[in-house]
Order: C-alpha cells, then structure tokens, then sequence
C-alpha cells in the first residue's frame, strides 16, 4: 500500500498540467493582491481629487464669469445712458437757431454791425 500511494501521488492526471489549464485559477500571494488593490485605490482617489479639484476651479471661474458679465452689463448701461445725451447735446449745437440764442443769452453776442464786416477776396 505504500508503494501504489507514492505512485499515485507522483503521477500526473491524464497528462496535464496543471499551470497550462485555463480553467484552474492560480492564485497569488495575499500581499501582491493587496498590493495591487491599494494601488488601484491610490490611483482612483487621485484621479477623484483631480476631477474634484478641477470641478471647483471650473465652479469659481463660473462664478467670476458671472460677476464679470453683470459689471459689464452696468458698464453697458451707463455708457448707453452717456450716449443718449451726448447725442442730444449734438443735435443741438448743429441746430443754428440754438445756437444763436445760446450766444445771445449766455455770451452776450449779437449780429456784427456794418463797420465790423470784413470782406476776403
């Protein structure tokens, strides 16, 4: 009985090995699995930190953007506003009869006289 229990337990079963199977799953020493799992998790935090970090800059941008935009738009308004009376103001300096009420009223000027008309050839 010894001699047929050695042999059995040296002897390979139908010929295979069991390395070259497929289907029997090896397995690896517990800290090369722990290994690779904390450095997946290394790995996965990092990249969580990064999209993290990178959707809080996008978020003050955002909202820098938006104060940015609301100052413009007050700019827009005023210079709009300062438009509107300059181009009133315009419109009335070209205006000849304004014009010769604002310098008899304001300046004091009238109509040159016959002696203060100087005729260029």
């Amino acid at each position: 009985m010894g001699y047929m229990s050695r042999a059995k337990s040296n002897a390979p079963v139908a010929g295979l090995m069991l390395e070259s199977d497929p289907g029997v799953r090896q397995s690896r020493p517990a800290n090369v699995r722990i290994g690779a799992w904390l450095a997946s998790a290394i790995v996965l935090g990092a990249v969580f930190v990064v999209c993290a970090v990178f959707y809080v800059w996008l978020y003050v941008q955002h909202v820098e953007n938006g104060y940015q935009l609301s100052q413009m738009c007050r700019e827009c308004e005023l210079l709009s506003t300062v438009q509107r009376k300059l181009t009133l103001e315009w419109t009335q300096f070209q205006d000849p009869q304004w014009l010769a009420q604002m310098g008899r009223d304001q300046f004091g000027l009238a109509p040159p006289g016959p002696g203060q008309k100087v005729v260029m050839h």
